[in-house]
């Protein structure tokens, strides 16, 4: 469970950080309107892990944690190295995840669509979904290859600890993923 919300956590900052920087250039580039935003379902977008930009630093290199893990500056940079490549690849999924919702939330409200229509669309974006967890997932597989075991340990334990602060109405003093 507490690997389950370290993924969730690590997975919605890359999600929002890659959204992010895509609608950034979309917006400073486009000559056009800003479009209606899609309609999404948020039972299913994980919550924002944390504010990158000006906010908390990755757990990887936040001070605090890097300390708490005796985390090695070659290890801080060999996980840097995976969410890199993780955010290089994953980018024109996530932009082509926000077309086609863009486009299912054009089609649950717009007029003459018919359920068959908008199964289809619904079906394409659930699989791109499923193909971003996927890779999310092996990219925390390679991040935690990178630690220790007793390291991995902590790391679970300092998740845990922020998890009893989040429960309690408090927000975290930091954290992995910017969680």
């Amino acid at each position: 469970m507490l690997m389950t919300r370290f993924v969730t956590g690590v997975l919605a900052a890359i999600a929002l950080t890659v959204v992010v920087a895509a609608d950034q250039q979309r917006t400073s580039t486009s000559q056009h309107p800003p479009q209606k935003e899609p309609v999404r379902d948020a039972s299913r977008v994980p919550p924002p892990a944390g504010p990158p930009p000006g906010g908390r630093l990755k757990w990887w290199q936040d001070d605090k944690i890097k300390g708490d893990l005796r985390l090695a500056p070659e290890q801080s940079a060999r996980i840097e190295e995976i969410w890199q490549a993780a955010l290089t690849r994953m980018k024109p999924v996530v932009d082509d995840l926000g077309k086609r919702e863009e486009q299912l939330s054009n089609l649950i409200y717009g007029n003459d669509v018919t359920e068959a229509e908008v199964l289809k669309q619904a079906e394409q974006v659930e699989a791109l979904r499923a193909a971003i967890g996927k890779s999310r997932t092996l990219m925390l597989f390679r991040m935690r290859r990178v630690l220790s075991a007793e390291q991995r340990t902590k790391l679970a334990d300092i998740i845990q600890s922020q998890d009893r602060e989040r429960r309690q109405g408090r927000p975290p003093e930091r954290g992995p993923g910017g969680r």
